[in-house]
């Protein structure tokens, strides 16, 4: 069992400055989801993306400190908790369309930017968030293209 006493100050300020760096780089992605008029947006995001980071840095942190364990069960709750969250932001409207699946999927790609961040990954953190900004961005302008007959 793990003393809590073995847990170094320095390794608990390393999950607190993950935790702010997914948080800055998810209310990023949540600003261009509000900009896009989406729901989910930059607190919910900054949310979703410390939360991630935070609990597998804890587990990371608990599982080099006690010697035991498996750090990506940490992995497997945030899927699971993502995809209860995701699940929540999707519907369908009247007129038998649905709504709300690439937000859902925002929302799973900011939990994983966070998980990469919380693990030390910060550089691919950072790089993941641009691609999340690319793709949200770019494919907006593509879809804005009139499809053959209409």
């Amino acid at each position: 069992m793990l003393n809590m006493q073995t847990v170094d100050i320095w390794q608990q300020y390393i999950v607190i400055i993950n935790a702010a760096i997914a948080a800055i780089l998810g209310s990023v992605i949540g600003w261009e989801r509000d900009r896009a008029g989406k729901s989910a947006g930059p607190r919910t995001m900054a949310l979703v993306g410390s939360a991630s980071a935070a609990v597998v840095a804890i587990g990371a942190v608990l599982d080099k400190n006690a010697q035991f364990g498996d750090p990506t069960r940490a992995l497997h709750a945030i899927i699971t908790g993502i995809g209860f969250l995701g699940a929540g932001l999707i519907f369908t409207n009247r007129s038998g369309g649905t709504q709300g699946v690439t937000t859902a999927a925002t929302v799973f790609a900011t939990a994983a930017m966070g998980v990469a961040v919380g693990l030390g990954f910060q550089i691919a953190g950072v790089g993941f968030t641009l691609i999340i900004l690319a793709i949200l961005r770019s494919t907006q302008v593509i879809e804005a293209v009139p499809r053959r007959g209409e």
